[in-house]
């Protein structure tokens, strides 16, 4: 019996050691020729940085605001609301009816103003840490083609952010005058009842007229009204006390603001810090390959 021997088709033969990655081979060939990788990146850096600077001029304008931090009626907790909510500034600075309105005040185009807004929470400075419980303070940016248009936009978002986020507090300080206005008018009444009644005294104990048992009731009742009045005094003055307490608070703590407008400065459209790193990269990684590569496209030209 003979026994034919069968060639197995290529496509079942087993490839998984010619799939292996030749990891070990590509390092040597990367050590053999380094110099191509450090070629890739020094021209990377320089590519990146003729890059930066060839990207025209432009202006960035920041503005700072503080967003407040909002406490109950009676300023005895923290109140959660849109100043403590993190998205907030982001959500209003890129709302599309918000970028219209702006766009037409500020005279910047609208698609390059949608572009060229940004965010973000201002950091503390190097080697410290933000406090627990504080209200950071946060930055709006616009870069645009012009100094005034884009100083202009900045400044009418940052105005925006605060108008949208300020209406509790607002109310709150409103409450707060009136309460103060309806305590210096009684003030006011009270000091015009205690004059009456201690003139009245006065009268009643000059007088020589009134028999005694006439006296003692005129100036009982006069001491009564003196007393009452002067309690009533200290009461008030105490509540008007702590409402112009509770409004400093609330103008000084608890009201939104722009801490800084913003101004227009002149600077590269391009960041060249990110430009050379980009561009290092991709060389560095560009470099690598072409050694890699090197010998194999040595031995297919030296075969042909």
């Amino acid at each position: 019996m003979s026994v034919t021997e069968r060639r197995v088709p290529r496509d079942e033969l087993d490839l998984d050691a010619e799939r292996e990655v030749d990891v070990r081979g590509w390092w040597n060939a990367v050590k053999a020729r380094w110099w191509l990788p450090v070629l890739g990146l020094g021209l990377g850096f320089a590519v990146g940085y003729a890059l930066a600077l060839g990207g025209g001029d432009v202006y960035r304008a920041e503005a700072t605001l503080y967003l407040g931090q909002p406490f109950s009626p009676t300023g005895g907790a923290p109140v959660p609301g849109l100043a403590t909510n993190p998205s907030t500034v982001n959500e209003i600075v890129h709302s599309e009816k918000v970028l219209q309105d702006v766009s037409k005040r500020s005279g910047m185009d609208l698609a390059k103003l949608r572009a060229n807004v940004t965010s973000r929470q201002v950091s503390p400075p190097a080697g410290r840490r933000a406090t627990v419980g504080t209200t950071p303070l946060i930055e709006v940016a616009v870069i645009g083609g012009k100094a005034n248009t884009t100083a202009r936009a900045a400044n009418l978002l940052a105005e925006q952010v605060v108008q949208d986020v300020s209406p509790y507090v607002e109310d709150k300080i409103s409450a707060i005058e009136e309460r103060i206005s309806s305590d210096e008018r009684e003030l006011e009444q009270i000091d015009r009842r205690l004059t009456i009644a201690q003139g009245g005294l006065n009268e009643v104990l000059g007088n020589r007229s009134l028999s005694t048992t006439e006296r003692l009731l005129l100036v009982s009742t006069f001491n009564s009204t003196i007393s009452f009045g002067e309690q009533r005094r200290g009461t008030v003055q105490q509540d008007l006390l702590e409402a112009k307490q509770a409004l400093s608070l609330a103008e000084n703590v608890e009201r939104p603001s722009v801490v800084e407008e913003a101004a227009a400065r002149k600077t590269t459209a391009r960041s060249v810090g990110r430009s050379m790193l980009a561009a290092g990269l991709l060389g560095l990684i560009l470099g690598t390959l072409a050694a890699i590569l090197w010998e194999p496209t040595q031995r297919r030209f030296a075969t042909r």
